[in-house]
């Protein structure tokens, strides 16, 4: 989940590339790799929150990747701040 150095890089880490026919539509693996990255963050999502990830996921599986690897670094940073051990 990044950091990412190439446009390339995000994308081949993105559900939409990983999964490929698999993962439904551009906007389903965008919403999918979001979610997966929120929830194990356990970030709470409020009614705005909700609709700037659905308009996000709109965006194309690179910058989504981008976002998400984001999500996912920052959370681990934290966990590692406070000792939380990654299970």
């Amino acid at each position: 989940m990044g950091p990412f150095e190439t446009e390339m890089e995000a994308l081949a880490a993105s559900l939409w590339a990983k999964a490929g026919p698999q993962a439904g539509n551009m906007r389903t693996a965008n919403l999918a790799d979001l979610a997966a990255e929120i929830g194990d963050a356990r970030v709470a999502i409020g009614a705005h929150d909700a609709k700037i990830i659905e308009w996000l996921a709109g965006w194309e599986p690179s910058t989504v990747a981008v976002v998400a690897g984001l999500i996912h670094r920052a959370h681990e940073s934290g966990r590692a701040r406070s000792g939380e051990v990654t299970p």
